[in-house]
């Protein structure tokens, strides 16, 4: 038995328009950044937790300071390469978007609008990440057209095939890979059902002043922990190029470090509020 793809190479291009390709991977971004939009934008109308206007406002910033900061993430941890072909920085349409960069252009966007709006930026970030985390789920598949973020080499009948001239350096003579996306999409969904769950039963208090039944950041600091450990698992499956930093590769460094913060400000900050409750 093999499993669907096992026998179909993808191709990065759906159609031309004239001259102009349309591709998978910017499709399914997209559409990842539209369902997420959607979603979380039904669920803060629908609680009054924001107005349109406000909603419109706070989902432009989040994609595009969250798409900058994936590219300048990518390019930072690619940066042997772009040294060398500076032009290819602009070429979005190949691929090359971090999430850790993203968390951090999308972060500081909704930092710098939550203080305009006077609303509670934890709240509002617990408010987001959990279809965040479905965005992510959706958006792995571009990975997929693209035939890129692969793992090691497998004869197992879940494995992808890569063309030739997508193989890393090291790898030609293999045929079949680890579908790391797959992988990821899959750990992603369930992440962001277990932290649907936790905002359904309890929804953040963005306005200042307000508490939710929830320590403000809680939410915000599991999807951390919780994207932390699945990005560092997978990089063990991962044979894409990145530096090493102690025998671990870069983005399991960032990971790891990611889930010991967020886990001791878990701790922190719902210890401050047990303290806080009456006995």
């Amino acid at each position: 038995m093999n499993f669907f793809w096992h026998n179909y190479l993808p191709q990065p291009v759906i159609v031309y328009l004239g001259v102009w390709p349309i591709r998978w991977y910017g499709l399914i971004l997209v559409s990842a950044m539209v369902l997420a939009s959607w979603l979380s934008g039904r669920f803060l109308l629908k609680r009054n937790i924001l107005n349109r206007q406000e909603l419109e406002d706070l989902i432009f910033y989040l994609i595009i300071f969250g798409l900058i900061g994936a590219r300048f993430g990518h390019i930072i941890f690619t940066w042997d390469y772009y040294i060398i072909y500076p032009l290819d920085m602009l070429k979005v349409w190949q691929g090359g978007l971090s999430m850790f960069g993203a968390l951090l252009g999308g972060g500081l966007a909704a930092f710098v609008w939550s203080k305009k709006k006077a609303i509670k930026f934890w709240s509002l970030c617990d408010t987001i990440v959990p279809f965040l985390a479905l965005a992510q789920a959706v958006g792995r598949w571009g990975n997929y057209f693209n035939q890129e973020l692969y793992g090691r080499p497998t004869a197992g009948w879940w494995g992808i095939p890569i063309s030739e001239p997508n193989r890393l350096t090291g790898f030609e003579n293999f045929n079949y890979f680890q579908p790391a996306f797959f992988y990821e999409s899959m750990l992603n969904l369930i992440l962001f059902f277990v932290l649907f769950k936790f905002l359904l039963k309890n929804p953040p208090r963005l306005a200042i002043g307000e508490a939710g039944k929830l320590k403000a950041g809680s939410l915000t600091f599991l999807y951390f922990i919780g994207y932390g450990l699945i990005r560092f698992f997978l990089e063990f499956v991962r044979i894409d190029d990145t530096a090493f930093v102690i025998g671990l590769r870069w983005p399991q460094v960032i990971s790891l470090s990611l889930v010991i913060i967020s886990g001791i400000c878990l701790y922190f900050i719902n210890k401050k509020r047990a303290l806080k409750a009456p006995l």
